[in-house]
């Protein structure tokens, strides 16, 4: 019998290496189960762990693994009876584990924060909430004496709607949340949810609003309103993390923006202030139901009108902010919106994007960039305001060493506006960007696909682009175009090209860059070997004669081991596979669920051309390592 290690789940909540990285998570319920006695006898054996250890996990426990809100503090030399499922169906383990060390996990403390709580009551039980949190301008009472600590949980009520622009709604916030206060490492500060805690039938998000309505006609690029009837606070914000970190916060919907302010200065219209932050843990928030006046008289060059300002994510332009923030299972959704009327990131909150849904909007525009994996792009909208380009991924600067971009899906990226720019990477010299599984398809960004190189002279590092299927509609332009007369290196190895032009590279690549094993065909030819867009997995190879069929070079000890080398040891693995095809979004629950396709194992001999390695089979998952139990 095997049994599934604590180091994997607990409450059906799994993550990955790094600090704060819960990427792969799984929600389920959280409470043990009792079972009847398992008819096969197991004996588990004491574990012995640093202290450092067990302080985290006991911190992390209520927070993030099993989200009961309630407190745990645990001395050392104690025992803590923590639950491990069995891969036997109907078996559970409580398993006894003596902690070894000195000293005791800092206490932590819960409050809870509904539309029918008052800010009198104490705010410590689901029966006795705050109607506001700490931060917001109408907390009063017990809610304004009151100081966040590291470890602390704030629990906003699920299906619950707090109003940031309307006064006459009720709770009303007051305006912008300020938030103040941070955690420390292994204690960070939590403001979520609690699923088992909701008004209603079901379970939904808790909504923060700024009150004003959809646009007349969702979806349609430049609708606009005549004005907006609410903002919220001064600057139209409606939380600020800004000077804070370790702070985790997660699921809540954000709908009701609306940008009528005039340019600039550009203070303004951000849903999230993320300036000058550092380990903060953004997920499972979602995005939508923004609104804007019309931008007929903006003028970015003249610094009057209204223009396209409004912003998920605003962090702050500088390398040495934002590092070790993560944004996971983000939600960015603007088909019930001007899909050209709201950016998604910008400046410095870039530093690991993973697992996220951005469509129906545009805009990524980062400082810090580090890791940006398995996102789902799609339907991407220049801004709407015409004074300026749009960007799927352009980084202004990156974090110095080895940063990595893979399993990314981008398609049906728009012509609207002034021409997109794709991916624009910007290394500093002597760091290293990766480029690798992602898939590209329906994408009109046409002579700006992907840019190597800066504008005028600036030097810059390294681009490794390799085991990419990119897809080019236009006729006329090059996939890989490098710019400026600055120094750059331009690896790309493996990558399948479809595009009808003469060649998938620019002249500016011709020096300081380096091709291998590289496929390049028209869609003519594409269509008759089996690459098509209407396939499950878009210009995926069908038979083992397919041309990108074992055409490529293995690069797994080049590519894979530097990456391992580097520590981004998730990037690493993710090497030595094909794409994942990003995640999948259920636009009902607007949830993400990761990964789409499960990715075939990258050969010990010759490596396919492309995002993708072909498999008639399938591969069947790795069975678990290192588990031990003695069954008697």
């Amino acid at each position: 019998m095997r049994v599934t290690p604590l180091s994997t789940s607990i409450c059906g909540r799994s993550w990955t290496d790094g600090p704060n990285d819960w990427a792969s998570e799984q929600i389920s319920t959280c409470t043990f189960e009792t079972y009847p006695a398992s008819p096969v006898p197991v004996t588990m054996t004491p574990v012995a762990f640093p202290k450092s250890i067990f302080n985290e996990l006991a911190a992390e426990l209520p927070r993030r693994a099993c989200r009961t809100g309630e407190s745990i503090t645990m001395e050392s030399k104690e025992t803590a009876r923590i639950g491990f499922r069995s891969v036997v169906t109907g078996l559970a383990f409580l398993v006894m584990v003596t902690l070894l060390g000195l000293g005791s996990a800092a206490a932590s403390t819960t409050h809870y924060i509904a539309a029918n709580g008052s800010d009198s009551s104490n705010g410590t039980s689901k029966t006795t909430p705050w109607l506001h949190a700490p931060g917001m301008p109408n907390c009063s009472g017990g809610c304004a004496s009151y100081t966040p600590a590291p470890g602390d949980n704030f629990i906003f009520r699920g299906g619950d709607t707090w109003h940031f622009g309307n006064s006459s709604a009720s709770p009303y916030t007051g305006g912008e949340l300020t938030w103040s206060w941070s955690g420390s490492s292994g204690s960070p500060i939590y403001l979520g949810v609690d699923e088992a805690w909701y008004s209603g039938s079901t379970w939904a998000r808790p909504i923060f609003t700024g009150d004003n309505p959809l646009t007349p006609n969702p979806g349609v690029f430049g609708d606009s309103v005549s004005t907006c009837p609410y903002q919220s606070g001064t600057n139209n914000i409606i939380i600020s993390f800004l000077n804070q970190s370790y702070v985790t916060f997660d699921d809540v919907e954000f709908v009701g923006m609306c940008n009528d302010t005039s340019t600039p200065p550009v203070v303004h219209d951000w849903t999230i202030d993320d300036r000058v932050t550092a380990n903060m843990l953004y997920e499972r928030l979602y995005f939508h139901g923004w609104t804007h006046a019309s931008f007929s008289t903006c003028s970015n060059s003249g610094g009057s009108g209204i223009c396209d300002t409004q912003v998920a994510f605003h962090g702050q332009a500088a390398n040495t902010y934002g590092v070790g923030d993560q944004y996971v299972q983000i939600v960015i959704d603007g088909s019930d919106s001007d899909p050209g009327g709201y950016g998604q990131f910008w400046g410095g909150c870039s530093y690991d994007i993973h697992q996220s849904v951005l469509r129906y909007s545009g805009n990524i525009v980062t400082h810090n960039f580090h890791l940006f994996h398995d996102n789902l792009l799609e339907y991407l909208y220049d801004p709407s305001d015409g004074q300026s380009h749009g960007n799927v991924f352009e980084s202004v600067n990156e974090t110095t060493g080895t940063n990595a971009f893979y399993n990314n899906l981008i398609r049906h990226v728009s012509p609207n506006g002034i021409n997109q720019v794709g991916f624009w990477p910007a290394p500093p010299v002597g760091t290293t960007d990766y480029f690798f599984n992602n898939v590209r398809y329906d994408d009109q960004t046409g002579n700006d696909y992907f840019l190597i190189g800066e504008n005028g002279g600036q030097n810059i590092g390294t681009a490794v682009v390799f085991n990419n299927t990119f897809e080019q509609v236009s006729n006329s332009s090059p996939v890989l175009n490098c710019i400026g007369t600055g120094t750059r290196t331009l690896i790309a190895a493996n990558n399948h090209y479809i595009a009808d032009i003469r060649s998938p590279y620019g002249s500016g690549c011709s020096t300081q860059s380096t091709f291998t094993t590289e496929l390049a065909m028209s869609h003519a030819t594409a269509t008759t070997d089996g690459y098509t867009t209407s396939q499950t997995y878009a210009n995926s190879p069908t038979l083992i004669s397919s041309p990108t069929v074992g055409a490529g070079t293995n690069k797994n000890a080049a590519y894979c081991g530097a990456l391992t080398t580097a520590g981004l040891s998730d990037a690493a693995t993710a090497c030595q596979s094909d794409t994942t095809y990003s995640c999948t979004y259920n636009s009902s629950d607007h949830t993400v669920s990761c990964p789409t396709r499960a990715a075939n194992s990258r050969p010990g001999g010759a490596w396919d051309i492309g995002g993708y390695e072909y498999n008639a089979q399938g591969t069947p998952p790795n069975p678990p390592t290192a588990l031990t139990a003695v069954v008697n």
